[in-house]
């Protein structure tokens, strides 16, 4: 009789516990995933009013302000667009370039968006400059604004 291969042996074995590690952390990830998605099912799929409530609210964001969005230009402030509705719209055209606001001249596009915006029914008057007709002012009084979130 033939005594038995300690490599062949120890290769089994090894094979053995890989396949049966797999299966242990398959059984884990599997469970994980169902648990997720029964929670992902119960807070979706409810129809508890409240739960509904909360989901509009979170996607909308609001503040007080004139309603223009802004971005930096090298060492300018341009207007990139206008929220129709929002005070700033049929005063402010895309291209704008910011250049003082109530006096003063902001040095980046935080403090910017920090002088446009203030609390709701207060005026802000803003010199704003445009390629083929010059400067102008413009005073616009601050309202709620509120953004869908996409």
């Amino acid at each position: 009789m033939r005594s038995p291969n300690p490599e062949s042996s120890l290769a089994t074995s090894i094979s053995r516990w890989r396949t049966a590690r797999r299966v242990i952390l398959g059984s884990i990830v599997l469970a994980g995933a169902m648990a997720t998605s029964a929670a992902v099912m119960y807070r979706f799929g409810g129809t508890h009013c409240q739960a509904t409530k909360h989901r509009v609210v979170d996607n909308v964001y609001k503040y007080s302000g004139i309603g223009a969005v802004i971005q930096g230009n090298g060492d300018a402030v341009l207007v990139r667009s206008v929220i129709p509705g929002a005070p700033a719209d049929g005063f402010l055209r895309e291209g704008a370039s910011l250049i003082s606001v109530d006096g003063t001249y902001p040095n980046s596009v935080e403090d910017w968006a920090a002088a446009l915006r203030g609390p709701e029914g207060t005026s802000v008057t803003i010199e704003v400059a445009y390629r083929c007709s010059g400067h102008k002012f413009v005073t616009l009084e601050r309202q709620l604004i509120a953004v869908a979130r996409d």
